[in-house]
């Protein structure tokens, strides 16, 4: 394993602590099912829990590029998809969770580009809600990984 002295610790417990409000801050808002993604009277509400989820995902990005990037595991530019799985390859997260997660960036981008409200988008950003332990488990990793010695 590579040397974590380089690695932001301060930063990246920034990044988490903020994935965690996002996450409650969704949480607040009550969603009945599917169809709540479709209605546009809820476009405030989506547009909120769009903004959190956009945001926690990007945290995910810069924490994944930052360590990528410090311990030289993808070469830059490389896509931060790229940028999760490397983080799998040198086992700081478990390679089944990057698979799982890896697509978090391109969901981001379609996301913020508000191609809401159709049914393939409310479907998508419905089973999102369903997936929000994905978040913590992430930051479960990260915090454990920093928190272990290095090894000699």
């Amino acid at each position: 394993m590579k040397s974590k002295e380089l690695i932001r610790t301060e930063r990246i417990i920034e990044y988490l602590d903020n994935i965690e409000r996002q996450l409650k801050d969704i949480r607040s808002i009550p969603i009945l099912g599917k169809d709540f993604f479709l209605n546009r009277g809820n476009s405030i509400q989506i547009k909120a829990i769009k903004y959190s989820l956009a945001c926690a995902i990007q945290d995910i990005t810069r924490i994944s590029a930052h360590i990528a990037s410090t311990l030289s595991l993808w070469k830059v530019r490389e896509s931060e998809a790229e940028a999760i799985l490397a983080l799998a390859e040198e086992g700081i997260i478990p390679k089944e969770f990057a698979e799982k997660i890896k697509g978090m960036p391109s969901f981001r981008n379609r996301i913020i580009h508000d191609y809401l409200p159709n049914e393939f988008d409310a479907e998508k950003l419905y089973e999102s809600l369903e997936g929000l332990e994905d978040f913590r488990l992430f930051s479960r990793y990260i915090l454990e990984w920093i928190s272990q010695p290095e090894k000699v």
